[in-house]
């Protein structure tokens, strides 16, 4: 009886173990690709709404203070999942803009 169970339980379960290590890695592999996807479209999303405003801003010539704060916000993020110095080019120039209409620019 011990050699029937050497011979083929022991090779069972360990090809059962190693085929759960096996799909759990695989699962793993998957789940790490589609989450790079969803942080690179969702750096991207930041990076159009970003360069959106700045358009819009520069256009007019005044940043609002509601508004830079939100530009601040989407640049934090942006920095976080991993953007680049572009978007940092462009902030400068938004914060050099005035807060009002016709206003004193900043600093």
């Amino acid at each position: 009886m011990k050699e029937y169970i050497l011979k083929y339980w022991i090779g069972f379960t360990f090809g059962i173990i190693t085929s759960a290590i096996c799909g759990l890695w695989k699962g793993y592999e998957t789940l790490h690709k589609k989450n790079c996807a969803t942080q690179s479209g969702v750096q991207a999303l930041l990076r159009a709404q970003i360069i959106q405003v700045y358009n819009k801003y520069i256009e007019r010539g005044y940043l609002p203070i509601y508004e830079r704060e939100n530009i601040d916000e989407l640049c934090n993020q942006y920095k976080a999942l991993g953007g680049n110095g572009v978007i940092t080019g462009l902030m400068e120039k938004l914060y050099e803009l005035p807060t009002e209409k016709g206003g004193l620019r900043n600093g």
